[in-house]
Order: structure tokens, then C-alpha cells, then sequence
């Protein structure tokens, strides 16, 4: 009697590991999102042993030292162009510190600061400036790549919660939105090198013909 028990138990047993390979097996091929953070592109190495981030499509470039970044790009449903989060990965003891940088489009070719006047309605926010702004309440100005950037700390320019301002620069048919910050869940400040390392980004910023 103990044989045909333990050959029924040992067939169970076989069948629950069939089944249970079986969902494995699927829910493994379901778990994989229709769209997901792109893996970090191999960078161009300058002969300055500098590397350089291409976006082709948007239109920019930037370079940074070997291992200080970890640049991530995704795309959200109906984005044109990559967004980007960048991790600053030399900067310690103060949890996630990063920039984040997406490309908006500006097909009416506007300025910086008409585009954030008149069309700007962000990415994420999706909230328009008041109605009552000037050009002069819009925050600092400065050149990049030959292009003038507005840095400004108006609420409804800053797209994420914990980044204190955002850069804004129109070139073309394109508007970079940027700003350096760090992560809510395991942070609780900008860390003082965040800001020096994010603009030594911005300084790097060039603009492809």
C-alpha cells in the first residue's frame, strides 16, 4: 500500500512543478513592459578620454567624465523625443542626486522666453504660466551653446518636486527643459556639489546642425 501512496505523492509533486515552471515561464514574458528605461547607449569616447551623450533626434549633445554619470532615457506614451535622468553617481552620503532633462517641441521656431510665456504648458505638470507674467519676472539669463537659457524658480515652471529651478533653452524647433535634483524617496536635500556638477553639464551643452 505505501508504494502506490508514494508514487501518487511523487506524480503530484511532479505535476506542481510542471504548472508552477509553466506560470513562471509566462508571467516572466507578461512582466516585461511595452515601454521601458533604454539602457545607458555605449558612449562616444573624445580623445580627451571624455565621453560624449548624443540625442540624433533631438538634436544635442553633452560630455562628462568616465563614471560620474549613469544616464537612463525613457520615453513616455506620445513623447517625441527620450527624456533623460541622470545620476550623479560620484556624489555621496546624501542619497539619489541627479538632473533630469527632456526635450519639448517648439515648432513656431519661438524664443526662450516667448515660448515660456505663450506655449509652455510642461511635460508632466501640464500647467500653463499666468496670464500676467513679463518677460523680466522669468528668472536669470545666460548663453548656452549660443542659445539664451532662462533659469527660473517660478512654481509652475518646476516640473519635479525637489529640484529648486529649471533651465529652459530654446534652439530651433526644440526647448530643453532640465533641472538638477535629488531623489524624495532616500534624500532629503540638494546636496552643495549637485548644483556645481549640473552646471558643468549645461556648460558642455552643445546644439547638432
Amino acid at each position: 500500500m505505501k508504494t502506490p501512496i508514494k508514487s501518487t505523492i511523487l506524480g503530484i509533486l511532479i505535476i506542481i512543478i510542471f504548472l508552477l515552471g509553466s506560470v513562471w515561464g509566462i508571467s516572466s514574458i507578461k512582466a516585461l513592459p511595452s515601454q521601458q528605461p533604454k539602457p545607458s547607449p555605449t558612449p562616444e569616447i573624445l580623445e580627451n578620454g571624455q565621453y560624449r551623450y548624443t540625442d540624433a533626434q533631438a538634436g544635442y549633445s553633452f560630455t562628462y567624465a568616465p563614471g560620474t554619470l549613469s544616464i537612463t532615457a525613457s520615453k513616455d506614451k506620445g513623447e517625441k523625443y527620450d527624456h533623460l535622468s541622470i545620476q550623479f553617481k560620484e556624489i555621496k552620503g546624501y542619497g539619489y542626486q541627479g538632473m533630469v532633462l527632456y526635450v519639448l517641441p517648439n515648432p513656431k521656431k519661438l524664443t526662450t522666453e516667448d515660448f515660456l510665456l505663450t506655449e509652455f504648458t510642461g511635460k508632466w505638470k501640464k500647467q500653463s504660466p499666468p496670464t500676467n507674467l513679463t518677460k523680466s519676472d522669468l528668472g536669470e539669463r545666460f548663453d548656452i551653446g549660443g542659445y539664451t537659457a532662462i533659469k527660473t524658480s517660478l512654481p509652475n515652471y518646476l516640473e519635479i518636486e525637489s529640484a529648486p529651478y529649471f533651465v529652459y533653452v530654446a534652439y530651433g524647433n526644440e526647448i530643453i527643459g532640465t533641472g538638477p535634483l535629488y531623489g524624495l524617496m532616500n534624500a532629503t536635500e540638494l546636496a552643495p556639489e549637485t548644483e556645481k556638477v549640473f552646471l558643468e553639464v549645461l556648460q558642455t551643452l552643445t546644439f547638432l546642425p
